[in-house]
């Protein structure tokens, strides 16, 4: 059985988080929560808390999109993978980590797995 993972897409509810969950939703075991960037870090956060979340997935260039500086509270939960990404450039940053071009979606679920 594949590892279970629990992931949290923070962005506008457009076509990009959509297919965020998507994709990701199709893999055995990944559990799959949009939250809206209407809300605040806090409520992202709590979010991630409450489900225990493996990965926050952040959609750059979001209405209140938090900058690396309000990302540091995220480090009380090392476990939390946080991975921001950007429709304008096909960047995702893996925070912390690497900066790596998007080619398909098998990209983002590569990300999410190591």
């Amino acid at each position: 059985m594949a590892n279970s993972k629990m992931i949290v897409v923070w962005g506008n509810e457009d076509i990009l988080s959509s297919s965020i969950e998507h994709i990701l939703a199709v893999k055995e075991g990944w559990t799959v929560v949009s939250t809206s960037s209407k809300a605040n870090l806090e409520a992202l956060i709590q979010a991630a808390e409450n489900t225990q979340s493996d990965v926050v997935i952040i959609q750059q260039g979001c209405t209140h999109e938090p900058t690396p500086f309000m990302l540091q509270s995220i480090p009380d939960h090392p476990a939390i993978k946080v991975i921001t990404i950007s429709l304008e450039n096909n960047l995702m940053n893996i925070c912390g980590r690497q900066k790596i071009l998007v080619k398909e979606a098998s990209d983002l679920i590569s990300a999410i797995e190591v």
